[in-house]
């Protein structure tokens, strides 16, 4: 009941943070009822679906990005890993993350890629982890949380926003795109 209950607060709360992320659809009129006053709310019911069956399938938690600012702000014990491409973190990440790249899909990753991720994890599988890409259609972060829950680590965050959802917030940023 806990995890359905969190499934459909995520769900309300990428409903909401999309809306402006949306082009709107030719014809709309920006009137009606919905989430996307743009006419898009089949988009962001697609994104948000795929979401909530991901975290479901994974066994993971999620964490938005207000919690994990406030995470950063308490010097929380965690470890944070973008798992997007060196030149993507090179130019922003949140601040702390640890950078190993993981493809889209599961099925693609490579033993390196695995090796190299779950190395970044260190040894304590008690340890808090967070795992984020850059968007909430972007599925590296849930090939990370998955494997980090299959090697047995117990406290598995997926921040869905990722990146961008980071930086729309006005947080700080580390790289070279940082002010």
């Amino acid at each position: 009941m806990k995890k359905f209950i969190k499934a459909l607060t995520l769900f309300a709360m990428i409903l909401v943070l999309a809306t402006g992320c949306q082009k709107a659809a030719p014809g709309a009129d920006n009137k009606g009822p919905g989430t996307a006053k743009d006419g898009n709310e089949q988009k962001i019911e697609t994104a948000s679906m795929k979401l909530v069956n991901a975290v479901n399938k994974g066994g993971y938690e999620l964490v938005s990005t207000e919690d994990l600012n406030s995470w950063i702000d308490q010097k929380k014990d965690m470890v944070i890993v973008d798992t997007m491409p060196a030149k993507s973190f090179d130019k922003n990440r949140i601040p702390g993350a640890v950078n190993a790249e993981l493809p889209m899909k599961a099925d693609e990753l490579k033993p390196e890629q695995k090796e190299a991720f779950l190395k970044a994890l260190g040894e304590d599988k008690n340890k808090t982890v967070v795992v984020y890409c850059g968007f909430v259609g972007c599925a590296r972060s849930d090939v990370g949380a998955v494997i980090a829950k299959e090697a047995g680590f117990t406290n598995v965050y997926r921040h869905p926003g990722g990146i961008v959802a980071w930086m729309d917030a006005g947080y700080k940023i580390e790289g070279s795109a940082a002010k």
